[in-house]
């Protein structure tokens, strides 16, 4: 299992654990919002017993002790009507409210549509009614859910935020420690190379090792080449304003002899003009060997054609290499360019991530899977700003 489908599992794992915990966190606190509502109703309907008591009272009744129950309730507003269900009077209302005749038959009339009203009898006839609304703890029960939900969310989303710029930041470092090490341990050789090419050059003239000697330069100049890549990632890049074609060529030629001979290459230029663009070109060889060499290993059986096309469109540069490969799945267009994404097995999934950076970050560019069919091939676009 690669970096990228490690942190991928992660990542919904870290999602279901939230989730579980947000059900968890509603279900438990709806079984306390019920307990307290059936709690309240049974206060209410204890109410409306004292009453019934107070109503058929007599001599031996302690009314005392009745009194005492209804006073008892300090934190459920509730309405207390007639037997027509006409306002009488109420309890813990704020005294404005109270006060204010409106008002309360207003609220009468919202508590009416909202819930069944609790009898009060007298001698077998109801006489009056009790209506009542959820207490200020049951209400803040009920909403509490709500706000633990939005404190969760902005909770994840900031911590998401955090970790992305913390990780996108990491990973940055990781680019420049990367580049610069590889630029520090390839020096090394290359010039120890360099020097023996020098010596062998001045001491030895024949054939066969001129031959040799003539190989050996190519792979030093090549040493170079990926000697300046790396030491270009870890900084600004310089861009100079030249001609991309010849790059497109010569990154071309370059990979062609590499390539079996069963894969055809083509170049397409859909422009006459001389396409002049603001680049670097070391960098600019490496995006589109990136792109070549992928494109080869997407044609497993060594047979196929690999086509690059440049023209100029909406006043940009646009680059497209096409392959008749394997393919793309279309969900993952996007995550290709992932670093730590390789669908080889012993693939690092860094070159399209180093493509991106390259063209989107250096050259203010775009680089993106223009299209994918399984086993039809792919085709990957690049738009670049042309020279003003």
């Amino acid at each position: 299992m690669n970096n990228y489908h490690f942190h991928n599992r992660l990542r919904i794992l870290l999602l279901l654990a939230a989730l579980m915990i947000v059900i968890t966190s509603l279900w438990y606190t709806h079984l306390l919002a019920e307990k307290l509502s059936t709690e309240e109703r049974s206060r209410m309907e204890m109410l409306a017993n004292t009453y019934e008591h107070l109503n058929t009272a007599n001599e031996n009744t302690d009314i005392g002790f009745l009194i005492n129950i209804i006073q008892h309730n300090k934190n459920i507003p509730l309405i207390l009507t007639d037997e027509k269900k006409n306002f009488q009077s109420c309890i813990n209302y704020p005294s404005r409210d109270s006060s204010d005749l409106m008002v309360m038959k207003y609220e009468l009339l919202k508590l009416r549509i909202a819930q069944d009203s609790i009898p009060i009898s007298a001698n077998g006839k109801v006489v009056q009614y009790i209506f009542y609304k959820d207490s200020n703890l049951l209400t803040d029960l009920k909403y509490f859910p709500f706000i633990q939900i939005t404190i969760i969310i902005v909770f994840l989303i900031v911590a998401y935020i955090a970790f992305f710029a913390s990780n996108r930041n990491l990973q940055n470092q990781l680019w420049v420690g990367m580049a610069k090490e590889t630029a520090h341990q390839i020096a090394t050789p290359l010039s120890s190379l360099t020097a023996w090419v020098d010596y062998l050059k001045e001491n030895l003239q024949k054939e066969k090792n001129i031959e040799a000697l003539t190989d050996m330069q190519n792979d030093v100049a090549r040493l170079e080449i990926i000697t300046q890549r790396f030491s270009k990632i870890g900084s600004a890049p310089e861009l100079t304003t030249q001609p991309i074609v010849p790059i497109l060529q010569n990154s071309m030629a370059y990979m062609q002899r590499r390539a079996g001979s069963k894969i055809a290459f083509k170049f397409i230029n859909e422009s006459d003009e001389n396409i002049q663009l603001r680049f670097n070109a070391p960098l600019m060889e490496w995006v589109m060997e990136n792109l070549l060499r992928n494109a080869l290993d997407a044609m497993e059986d060594g047979i196929g054609e690999i086509i690059v096309r440049i023209n100029l469109l909406n006043n940009r540069c646009q680059i497209e290499v096409s392959d008749t490969g394997k393919g793309i799945p279309s969900d993952k267009f996007k995550t290709v360019f992932q670093p730590g994404y390789s669908t080889k097995k012993r693939g690092w999934g860094l070159g399209l991530a180093l493509c991106k950076r390259i063209i989107e970050e250096y050259h203010k560019g775009k680089i993106f899977v223009k299209e994918s069919q399984s086993g039809a091939g792919t085709t990957f676009r690049i738009l670049l700003p042309i020279t003003a």
